[in-house]
């Protein structure tokens, strides 16, 4: 007699998605910093699996913006000037912008509320002083607003733009959280859960700017200790 146990279906996971996920985890904690070579032959070796995976997972993670690959040569970690850091954040604003005013007549409770949970988890990351978990929980609810928009190509592209920018900030500079930059999170919820135009997208502008200048003004301290003293 067949059995009538009912299973869940099981996702296949590609060797490419998983060389994926493991050097996107080597770049949040450093392991990879900005700037850092990838061998290929050397990373199969480790991995204990063929060139060619690897390969295929360097083109993807290029196409996310995590890695510079320079034909026929090498593969380098991606690293940004201080004013190519500027210039990233001033897109991310607007791109940012856009999809939370899309979101704004589409959020339910439920969203606002499992955004309200993410920024409770991002406080205590902060009270523990664990700067990658922080980074981690702020990227979810900066993701959760984006799905929010319904538009998936906005999606797609805040996150080839931001994912990546996170993963530098933490890795390239003296960035340090604090509780008290979680509850700006707030703001947004706040926004989309109680704002209208023009408030609303003057108070997301305001918020996402705050994060911006953040951003960029830990990588300048950073820069300031790298100079030797006299240049």
């Amino acid at each position: 007699m067949p059995s009538t146990i009912a299973f869940g279906e099981i996702e296949p996971v590609s060797l490419r998605e998983k060389v994926v996920a493991t050097l996107k985890d080597a770049f949040f904690s450093a392991k990879l910093r900005p700037g850092d070579l990838i061998v290929e032959r050397q990373l199969a070796e480790q991995m204990k699996i063929g060139t060619p995976a690897i390969r295929e997972a360097l083109i993807t993670l290029q196409e996310q913006g995590f890695v510079r690959r320079v034909a026929n040569t090498a593969t380098y970690v991606n690293k940004f000037t201080l004013e190519e850091l500027k210039q990233l954040y001033s897109l991310r604003v607007e791109f940012e912008l856009l999809a939370l005013q899309w979101a704004k007549p589409q959020v339910i409770e439920a969203d606002l509320r499992a955004l309200e949970q993410i920024v409770e988890a991002m406080m205590g990351a902060a009270q523990q002083k664990n700067t990658r978990e922080y980074y981690h929980c702020d990227l979810q609810f900066h993701r959760l607003c984006w799905k929010a928009s319904g538009n998936r190509f906005l999606v797609s592209s805040l996150e080839r733009l931001v994912a990546p920018l996170f993963a530098f900030v933490l890795c390239a500079s003296d960035a340090t959280v604090e509780e008290s930059n979680a509850v700006e999170h707030l703001n947004i919820v706040k926004a989309l859960r109680d704002l209208q135009e023009p408030e609303f997208s003057s108070l997301i502008r305001s918020t996402l700017t705050t994060f911006s200048l953040r951003g960029t003004s830990s990588m300048l301290q950073r820069d300031k200790q790298d100079t030797p003293v006299g240049k």
